[in-house]
């Protein structure tokens, strides 16, 4: 009899292994990418509706059903509350770097080489487009459509050499967080090198507080130090040591070692309306962000978004699938989506043709996951293409 309970069991596990029941209290590779879907599609949102001067210069300014949203700034408001979309892609980073890192499988010059990698093939596409077609210059234009119009040729080539190699963003301001990535990997991967032996949750979320204090309110006074006034020009500085942003990526590697995240949603995922506790927990955090705390605690706000936006998501499985498509691009909508809104001028008037934000964020997302699709299958053609193309750039491997 018992031998025919436990059977009744494993089929019973089975079962809702194969339905993904239980895949609802862990936080998968399949939640990290609906997040970050989740995540980019809130940059989009964050740069389309909260820069105002950046709007072409006839674009009149988007109109609500509801006057307050727009005329008391509540779309702006709720624009750069978007902002937290950054926190967020830091904090699963260094989730994701933990998880691998700890079944041996991280290794840090491959994961920059692939970033590169990423990076270069939007790069490869993009900057030519912007340099040949659009240059644009005078009194009409905005400054963020002029960045292109470079006619000195010593110029051109060390400012496409520095942005390819991701020394500055002078051809797209978005790419910033490239170098700014680049620098917290090595740090976060020695993080957890140093942190290995420590087995408490509380501990290590102190180094964490101690890393956002020291980069938020030390590490930016230095260069007004007059012995140190050269700092702010060094490369690793400027992109960790003074970006106020990255302690949600240590954040991540917490959650990851003391499996948090797991954790959370679990007990979130016992109540029937979790959705709406979902829902209500990603506003409530929003909320608090944008009129209470603002982004000094980013480490707490990233960490209860994610999970909030995972239960959220787990419970509307459709919205799920749509989110973790748009996750796969995550990099490249990153990389595309401000050349429409903000660099090619014909492109951003198509952007904002309208005067609904709604309708303009799908003509804006519209455009970026095409291009990010489009780009895909170029270098799936070129990839057919590589060995005609071998032929004919390389000389025959003579015989021995």
């Amino acid at each position: 009899m018992t031998n025919f309970n436990n059977y009744v069991i494993m089929l019973y596990v089975n079962y809702y292994i194969r339905e993904g029941k239980f895949l609802r209290i862990m936080f998968t590779r399949e939640d990290t990418k609906a997040v970050k879907g989740l995540a980019v599609l809130m940059m989009l949102f964050h740069h389309l509706a909260a820069f105002p001067e950046r709007m072409p210069p006839e674009f009149e300014g988007f109109q609500s059903l509801w006057p307050d949203f727009t005329e008391k700034r509540y779309l702006i408001i709720l624009g750069t509350s978007c902002r937290l979309c950054v926190a967020i892609f830091y904090f699963v980073g260094g989730y994701g770097m933990y998880k691998r890192w700890s079944k041996n499988k991280y290794h840090l010059v491959t994961s920059i080489a692939a970033l590169y990698k990423s990076y270069w093939k939007v790069f490869a596409v993009f900057v030519p487009i912007a340099f040949i077609f659009f240059q644009r210059k005078g009194e009409g234009f905005l400054p963020n459509y002029q960045r292109y119009a470079v006619t000195d040729t010593k110029e051109l080539i060390s400012m496409i050499l520095a942005n390819f190699l991701g020394l500055t963003d002078s051809i797209n301001s978005e790419w910033w967080f490239l170098a700014a990535y680049l620098c917290v990997m090595p740090m976060g991967l020695l993080f957890c090198i140093v942190t290995k032996k420590n087995k408490s949750f509380t501990v290590d979320m102190f180094w964490v507080l101690i890393i956002d204090i020291l980069v938020r309110n030390v590490f930016s006074d230095i260069p007004n130090i007059e012995a140190f006034s050269n700092l702010g020009g060094n490369f690793f500085y400027s992109h960790f040591l003074n970006m106020a942003g990255t302690s949600p990526f240590f954040a991540g590697i917490v959650f990851a070692k003391h499996d948090k995240l797991e954790l959370c949603k679990k007990y979130l995922m016992r109540y029937r309306i979790s959705s709406l506790i979902g829902l209500s927990g990603c506003l409530g955090v929003l909320y608090v962000r944008s009129f209470i705390l603002g982004e000094y605690i980013e480490i707490i706000h990233a960490a209860a978004f994610t999970v909030f936006a995972s239960v959220l998501l787990d419970s509307i499985r459709p919205a799920k699938k749509l989110m973790c498509f748009f996750g796969r691009y995550s990099t490249e909508m990153w990389l595309i989506h401000s050349f429409f809104c903000f660099h090619f001028c014909e492109m951003a008037k198509l952007v904002y043709i309208t005067r609904s934000v709604w309708v303009d964020f799908l003509i804006l997302t519209g455009l970026t996951i095409g291009s990010a699709l489009l780009l895909e299958q170029l270098y799936k053609l070129l990839s057919k293409l590589q060995p005609y193309i071998q032929k004919i750039l390389l000389r025959p491997v003579p015989e021995e």
